[in-house]
This record gives C-alpha cells, structure tokens and sequence, in this order.
C-alpha cells in the first residue's frame, strides 16, 4: 500500500521549556491582576524550581499521548497494539513474523471485502497460513465452482506438494460452499527490475533499496499486468532525485503474470 504519513501534531510536541513559559506567564499575568509584583521565574528561582519539573512530566506525558494515540491506527500501529488490531480482523501473527509484513497484510484485509468465496478470499487466506510466501488464485479454471491456489514457500520458491497438500487442509476450514478447491505450488515469474537512481546528498544506497523493494512488492501483489509506467512511479521516494536506465525484464513493455504463477521480484539499483 502507498505510504501514509504519521500526521503532525504540534499540540502534543511541545519542550518542557515552552511549557514552562506558559506556566511562569500564568504567574505573572495573576500577580499583575492583584496589583502585586510579579515573581521571579528565571532559571534558580524557587518557582523554576518548582515547575519546571512538571514542564518536564508533561512534555513526557504528551509524547506517549501521542504513541497511545497512533496506535489506534492500523498504518502506524506496532508490536501488540499490532496484534490487538490482528485479533479485530482474524488474522493472527505468523511465527516469527515481523510487524511490517504483518501490518501489510491486515492493512490488505481490512481493504477487502472478505466472505463471498471469490478467488481473492482463498488467495488472502493462503498468505496467512505459516510458510506460504506468495499465493495467488485462479476462478473457474477447471469447472464453475472450481478454485485453484498456487502458493509459493517463504522465500518465493514453489512450494513442495505434500505442504500444499497442507495449507489446501487449513483453506478446507474457510471453504465456502461447494468450491472445488485446489492447492498447488506455483511456478515462479521471475521479474526482473532494473534501475539507476541519482540521489540526495546524504541518502543511503541500501535503506533506499529496501524501501523500493517492500514499495514494489505490494504493488504486485494480486496483479496480473505490470504497468511499466506505474512501477516508474515507485521510485519517487525521500531521497531519490531522478532516475534513468529503468527495465523491466531487460525491457520496457508492460507484462503479464499468467494465473497460475507468484511474481520473485529481483531489484537490481545502481547510483
């Protein structure tokens, strides 16, 4: 999915030394009213003293308001507020499963209609099963109430027949109606993309890679024709001032992944 920015909140960012202004401006706009002098609150000053410890609690305290806050959101939630928002959803955390794929994949749960036993719905179902890397599915490619998965292992290779005769057992408890269902390892469509990017002064070849690699894995996922122009379009992120020399596969055609196949992308960046 495309990158949802954490909104700034202003409010809840402020220093202990602007929370202590307003508190010593308080002071002084009270005794001013009373006709008193006002006090002294420089830095020493009992009142200072006094209060700017609290400025400090309640700097503090606004930024774990503002986490506690974020977690409520699904796009920013991490850890167990993570899996809080798994639970709501009915997708548990695979073993091991760190909390960015995990995130992916509710975010693409919550995106989708789930429950009328289309294609998509078994395709959803087979990526949360331990084990399966990719999985994609085919609608009535042998009969009309024929579903066929193809799935691939954790690192994107076809998955053997004995655990897709496993993960086709897990899908048999979410099977809707009469499909008839099948699991079977997938062929890889080896995509290839290649790219030389000009970047900012100070920005990091490998973090760079790493973020186009998670960018243009979600936008496969489920996809059947690669627009070249919209995986162009990727590549425009913080720190990537233009790019030149971009191939899919060698070329500059748009593909197409045949139903039955799971893309492996292979990045390939140079500066």
């Amino acid at each position: 999915m495309a990158t949802i920015v954490k909104p700034e909140m202003p409010i809840l960012r402020e220093s202990p030394d602007a929370i202590y202004q307003r508190l010593a401006n308080k002071l002084i706009a009270i005794a001013e009213a009373r006709g008193e002098a006002p006090p002294a609150t420089e830095e020493g000053e009992i009142f200072y003293d006094l209060l700017y410890p609290i400025a400090e609690e309640i700097s503090e305290q606004q930024q774990l308001l503002e986490y506690a806050f974020l977690q409520a959101f699904l796009p920013w939630a991490d850890g167990v507020f993570l899996d809080a928002h798994g639970a709501f959803l009915g997708l548990t955390r695979k073993d091991g499963e760190l909390d960015d794929p995990y995130r992916d994949r509710l975010i693409e749960r919550a995106q989708t209609e789930e429950g009328n036993g289309r294609a998509n719905d078994y395709a959803i179902w087979a990526r949360a099963v331990n084990g399966v890397g990719g999985a994609t599915a085919v609608e009535k490619a042998r009969n009309d109430l024929s579903i066929d998965v193809y799935i691939t292992d954790i690192n994107g290779q076809p998955a053997t027949q004995a655990f897709a005769e496993q993960v086709r057992t897990a899908l048999e408890k979410k099977r809707i109606g009469l499909h008839d269902l099948k699991v079977l390892p997938a062929t890889v469509f080896a995509l290839s993309v290649s790219v030389k990017l000009t970047l900012q002064e100070g920005a990091v070849l490998a973090d760079i890679t790493t973020l186009l690699t998670t960018r243009i894995k979600e936008y496969l996922k489920g996809r059947s024709q690669l627009v070249y122009q919209q995986i162009a379009a990727l590549f425009f992120v913080d720190g990537v001032v233009d790019f030149t020399n971009y191939t899919l596969n060698g070329g500059t055609a748009n593909l197409t992944v045949p139903g039955s196949q799971v893309v492996s992308l292979n990045l390939v960046v140079t500066t």
